[in-house]
């Protein structure tokens, strides 16, 4: 089986490679279909795989290493089913059948914590991490051995100890459980429940449970949820699993709430609503100023939005998962996207806005001017090295080419500006993509009427 699933990622390594005007990048891996994605405060990627292996890109997905060492017995696959990270840059992998494991190094070397139960190897483990006001990192594990073992435990020091959080009140028909969370703003601990059993949030550790997705001026659920996560001003964002009977979308969905989980609204406008069967919100990730990205499982997404949610646009171009399912999204501090599509490379889409220095070190580059833009935008090349041939396009947030191409050889550019009739354009944001000689840069602006 080992050799199977290895000749299976080794076909990875075929695929072709997009054009690079487009909005999704593909990156050179992992060599495994990621299952999850996780950053932390250098920007560093990593990514969990069905095949007991964590890859991390510490440059933007150019290069991916990968780490088993304390994960991987030699003789079975185990799923990292979810990545995320504490105080210090520690980061956490939740290994179904396996534990908690935790690194201190970055990733290379991984250390089992002691859950303070036996751990199933047919088990499937979720963790959630919160810094807490003294420094330490909260871990919150939610653990789902089937109907009769469903388990919560909740750490205040790193994972160094845990104490039992008891499922109480919840319902014994519950049979699975599917993510742990901690409010940013409070000490309440949510947990995600199946089958048609809902949200859960506790005040109290545990000790009594509120049902809270039922709420008759903004809930309507009697289904799933799956993935929960929060913004900078604290709130909260879940997806919803798809739901025929919804008057407010079929299709999997993001809501929101702005007080904690007291209620919920639902985020539809641009969003799509058909009826996709059993399809799952596979990722939630925030980025900076109000821009968000989701992902699902099934033929529909990725989707963005520049309003915390309120609106949403589908962005596609380029990536390799032709219905747009992938298993997650994350945004890093550079506000770089990484989603990672079923059955491909992890693909990128690096932020125009980061500065150019910083995207692209000792590589040529350029400035555009004015921003926002009426009827002429100016590319300023005079930091162009000289000699170097420019390939000017723009490209609409959906990477549809919105000029024509400007084609500059190098001998006509030392020193110069040029500039481009942006009347045509409709109101909106572009990208302006640079070829320089064997570089790429990429400039974001504002189309106004």
């Amino acid at each position: 089986m080992r050799f199977i699933a290895l000749l299976c990622t080794t076909l990875l390594l075929l695929s072709p490679s997009p054009s690079v005007g487009q909005y999704w990048q593909v990156t050179t891996g992992p060599a495994a279909s990621a299952v999850c994605l996780a950053t932390n405060s250098k920007g560093h990627v990593f990514a969990g795989t069905d095949y007991s292996k964590v890859y991390r890109t510490t440059d933007k997905g150019e290069t991916w290493d990968f780490s088993d060492r304390g994960i991987d017995d030699g003789i079975n696959f185990v799923t990292i089913s979810n990545i995320k990270v504490g105080a210090n840059d520690v980061v956490f992998a939740s290994v179904n059948g396996v534990g908690v494991m935790r690194s201190t190094d970055d990733g290379q070397t991984w250390q089992k914590l002691n859950l303070g139960f036996q751990v199933s190897s047919g088990s499937r483990i979720y963790v959630d991490t919160k810094i807490l006001a003294g420094g330490a990192t909260s871990l919150f594990v939610g653990y789902d051995n089937g109907p009769a073992d469903l388990r919560m435990c909740l750490s205040a020091d790193n994972g160094e100890t845990f104490v039992n959080i008891p499922r109480s009140n919840i319902p014994g028909a519950t049979s699975a459980l599917f993510e742990v969370f901690q409010s940013p703003n409070s000490d309440k601990l949510f947990v995600l429940v199946a089958y048609n059993k809902g949200l859960y949030r506790s005040t109290n550790k545990g000790a009594s449970w509120t049902r809270i997705d039922s709420d008759p001026q903004s809930g309507e659920s009697d289904d799933n949820f799956r993935v929960m996560t929060h913004d900078e001003k604290g709130h909260l964002y879940i997806g919803r699993n798809a739901l025929p009977g919804s008057t407010r979308s079929k299709n999997a969905v993001v809501m929101k709430s702005v007080n904690d989980g007291d209620s919920w609204t639902y985020l539809t406008t641009g969003w799509d609503n058909a009826d996709v069967t059993n399809n799952r919100v596979s990722g939630i990730a925030i980025g900076k100023n109000g821009e968000m990205w989701a992902t699902t499982e099934k033929i529909s997404g990725p989707f963005h939005s520049t309003n915390y949610g309120a609106t949403w646009t589908l962005v596609r171009e380029g990536l390799e998962s032709i219905d747009g399912s992938a298993n997650g999204v994350i945004v890093t501090k550079d506000n770089h996207v990484f989603v990672a599509p079923k059955g491909t490379f992890v693909h990128r889409h690096l932020d125009p806005a980061s500065s150019v220095d910083e995207l692209f070190s000792g590589q040529s580059f350029i400035e555009t001017h004015p921003n926002p833009v009426r009827d002429q935008i100016s590319v300023d090349l005079r930091s162009v090295v000289a000699g170097a041939d420019v390939v000017i396009r723009v490209y609409s947030l959906l990477g549809t080419e919105a000029l024509p191409s400007l084609t500059l050889p190098g001998y006509a550019i030392t020193g110069a500006s040029v500039h481009l009739n942006a009347a045509p354009l409709a109101a909106g944001t572009y990208t302006l993509v640079a070829n320089i000689g064997a570089a790429t840069v990429t400039k974001t602006f504002v189309k106004t009427n």
